[in-house]
């Protein structure tokens, strides 16, 4: 009964901290957390300002021993992008930020997640264990890459995925290296070199136990993205750390909008988007695509060897078309060119049942396109098959059954007034004989 007054009055304040915050415009920014360790983070505000891309970014600093640091209030994130800088300890006092749980929810709540590691120290544990579960392993704290031949060069040329990381300085690495797993969610942005390995400086002797990486089966750098377009990354050091990786996770670079969708019949193309066809319908389908750069919406142009797909779809898709760019266009009356229009036309098969205009487009380090529209397609009505003089293969048959008829008439007319004129002249001979005959037989 003590606490009961709080438990009611907590709700309230609740509401108070979100009027503020929507009063003042804090939620209007983008709200990036960055949690960092004093130890090793001396000049914080060199460290932090990286993180502020432009003049809408509010950045917040907390440290790792912060146990009073919240990152949801109530069911609602307070942030929309979390960073986490290299930690001298394992565990971290800040349980309500770093925690793998809420790291997860955060992240399936459309949060992005950016971890740093470095040559001697990584992210606290619980960071590691989230990490873990996208598909990156980062090596243990402690572990550098280095190499028996010559200092670690990395540049451009081991950058492997260029949309996330279009280019890189050319740099002598001090840092680490992380496994990636072979999720399709996950790909690596740069690959350490052929020569190098990570392993920890203390140990004398290498061996397979106490070697994290080899080669080119460790990587520098990796990111990954949710199906929910909620996008992470981890950097083995603060070096590569660049402006491009940071935009690219904070949504500001390689972001795709569907700005509408529609098919319909070619032969009734103000109908857009009906629930029911019928087999054999030509059916047109478009789509307006945007991309976002440069802080606003312009058309998206795919790569020569890329194409947008349609599924046509019950349970595995009857038919599976590239679409065509039609051309740009514009998302509202008046505006600007804003979207590219792709279209493609086709034949709904002949198989009736619920079918799903699918289309699924995920490439690496563009935001996912994933739209789907359930309709029903119905058999033809009694009135709609096509008649037998319609249909090339019956012209056969039906020239076939003109013919008899055709044959069966010139039968009848000559049956009936074609014959022998001699027969026909005895006959009448022979009917007039038998009518004199009669009245003479009478008579006797």
């Amino acid at each position: 009964m003590i606490f009961s007054p709080i438990g009611r009055v907590l709700p309230f304040l609740a509401l108070l901290v979100s009027a503020w915050c929507l009063h003042s415009g804090v939620w209007n920014t983008t709200q990036v957390l960055v949690v960092l360790d004093p130890k090793l983070t001396e000049n914080q505000e060199e460290a932090v300002s990286v993180f502020k891309l432009n003049e809408d970014y509010n950045v917040t600093t907390i440290e790792y021993s912060d146990s009073e640091a919240e990152l949801f209030l109530g069911e609602d994130a307070l942030y929309h992008h979390v960073v986490f800088l290299p930690s001298s300890k394992r565990a971290a006092a800040a349980k309500n930020i770093v925690n793998k749980h809420k790291l997860l929810d955060f992240f399936n709540k459309g949060g992005n997640i950016v971890a740093v590691s470095s040559a001697t120290h990584t992210v606290p544990e619980e960071v590691r264990l989230f990490l873990a579960q996208a598909g990156i392993f980062p090596a243990p704290k402690g572990y550098a890459v280095a190499s028996h031949f010559a200092p670690v060069e990395v540049d451009s040329g081991r950058v492997a995925n260029s949309v996330v990381l279009p280019s890189l300085d050319p740099q002598t690495y001090k840092g680490t290296a992380a496994l990636v797993s072979n999720s399709p969610l996950v790909f690596p942005l740069v690959k350490a070199p052929q020569l190098s390995f990570c392993a920890s400086p203390k140990d004398e002797f290498l061996t397979e136990e106490k070697t994290w990486t080899v080669g080119e089966q460790g990587f520098l750098a990796a990111a990954f993205q949710g199906l929910n377009n909620g996008r992470g990354a981890w950097f083995g050091s603060e070096s590569l750390l660049t402006r491009d990786a940071l935009s690219w996770v904070f949504h500001e670079r390689g972001v795709l909008k569907l700005q509408f969708v529609e098919h319909y019949r070619v032969s009734e193309p103000g109908l857009s988007n009906r629930t029911l066809y019928k087999v054999k319908d030509e059916v047109y389908y478009t789509v307006g695509v945007s991309e976002y750069v440069g802080g606003e919406w312009v058309p998206y142009v795919p790569n020569d060897d890329d194409a947008l797909q349609l599924s046509f779809k019950m349970l595995d898709p009857y038919q599976r078309l590239n679409m065509t760019l039609l051309g740009p266009g514009s998302s509202t009356p008046d505006g600007p060119e804003d979207m590219s229009i792709f279209y493609v036309q086709f034949t709904i098969p002949d198989h009736h049942g619920m079918f799903t205009f699918e289309l699924d487009y995920k490439r690496p380090g563009l935001s996912f396109l994933n739209d789907k529209r359930i309709v029903a397609v119905r058999h033809l009505a009694n009135d709609e098959y096509k008649r037998s003089w319609e249909i090339t293969n019956a012209w056969m048959y039906v020239a076939s059954a003109g013919f008899v008829v055709i044959a069966w008439l010139v039968f009848v007319t000559i049956f009936l007034f074609i014959g022998d004129e001699k027969k026909v002249e005895r006959k009448e001979l022979e009917k007039e004989t038998k009518e004199e005959e009669k009245p003479t037989s009478k008579a006797n």
